[in-house]
């Protein structure tokens, strides 16, 4: 008995260490790479001729921007520029539209810095998500079903907001499609474009997932909700032609300066107005969060300024081998830099 309970031991020890081995091994960066800096690329403005970049000043002054560096932008109040001091952002692209937006490049420019800067448009409380949108995100975490949706419970909070560390707290950076009306089925409203993090604690993720049902209808709001962790980039930009701009954005994430997550827009499976699609078919079903049931979006029609998150590309955090590391996942004191292409980027310290 005594010999046949230390090969049991033996065994179990064994596999105790090719559990840790293999934690190890899917917890390294994909990348082996430093970013101490924001990309250039982030900084770049899109051409006024292809898009309309807009920001909104801590004061609530819709803004025309025009050129970005490290230090802030150079932009044209609009709020002054068009007399419409009462309009939020997506109020105000409505009432001017694009042409007189545009005219508007002819009055005085001002700098703004990026903290004076706040959450680009007045967002819904709850976001559309798009889980696995990226084929290789999905590999990397082991759900190749395909596309899923589900409900985020988060408001949106600005580029430079702190986060409060969590069980095991994970990064996804994301593009953020926003409706400039009223989406529905019939009407396929403008979108506007910001940059987006997902973030999630894995731990209550997994622990409320119920794995034999629909995927999404469980334990990804539960995982994925919560105070600060939908934060979102100071600039909005309004393409002429939005799948196009999209299909060229470069994203990517660094935490403590080294690089996590690289992707590009065009490697999404669907596309915005897909993701709205299947979120005003799906209105009816049921989603559970905090032990309730919910709905994904009500009928009928996606509310102007509803988050709609895009998917990630691979990098993030979690893998199920490593979902008891905790050392795997953001603590107290790590700097996450999150960045796209023409979007700006976040800056986010775990506390």
């Amino acid at each position: 008995m005594r010999r046949f309970l230390t090969v049991i031991g033996g065994l179990v020890a064994i596999a105790l260490i090719g559990l840790l081995v293999r934690s190890v091994q899917v917890s390294q960066p994909l990348f082996d790479e430093s970013m101490a800096e924001v990309p250039i690329e982030a900084l770049q403005v899109a051409p006024l001729s292809d898009a309309i970049t807009l920001a909104k000043s801590k004061q609530g002054d819709v803004l025309l921007v025009v050129a970005a560096s490290l230090d802030g932008v150079l932009a044209v109040n609009l709020t002054e520029a068009l007399a419409l001091p009462e309009a939020d952002t997506l109020e105000l692209y409505r009432t001017a539209g694009p042409s007189q937006i545009r005219e508007a490049l002819n009055q005085e420019t001002i700098p703004f810095s990026w903290e004076a800067l706040g959450l680009p448009y007045q967002a819904q409380p709850q976001a559309i998500a798009a889980g696995t949108n990226f084929a290789a995100h999905a590999a990397e975490v082991g759900l190749e079903e395909g596309p899923f949706l589900f409900p985020k419970f988060s408001a949106a909070t600005s580029w430079n907001a702190p986060l409060e560390q969590s069980a095991r707290l994970d990064y996804e950076v994301e593009l953020c499609a926003v409706p400039l009306s009223d989406y529905t089925l019939e009407f396929t409203a403008p979108l506007g474009l910001v940059l987006c993090n997902d973030f999630t604690d894995r731990w209550d993720l997994v622990r409320t997932i119920d794995l034999d049902g629909v995927l999404g209808k469980t334990g990804f709001a539960d995982g994925k909700s919560g105070s600060g962790r939908l934060p979102v980039g100071a600039l909005m930009v309004i393409p002429n032609d939005f799948n196009a701009f999209v299909n060229n954005v470069s994203m990517g994430l660094a935490v403590n300066g080294e690089l996590r997550q690289r992707g590009q827009g065009n490697q999404m499976i669907w596309n915005a107005d897909r993701v709205l699609a299947e979120a005003l078919k799906d209105c009816a079903a049921d989603y559970t969060y905090q032990g309730q049931l919910v709905p994904l979006v009500s009928c009928g029609k996606v509310p102007a300024g509803t988050t709609v998150m895009l998917g990630t590309p691979d990098g993030v955090g979690f893998q199920m081998p490593n979902i008891w590391m905790p050392w795997a996942y953001l603590r107290e004191g790590d700097e996450v830099l999150t960045y796209a292409s023409s979007l700006g980027y976040l800056k986010t310290k775990i506390r």
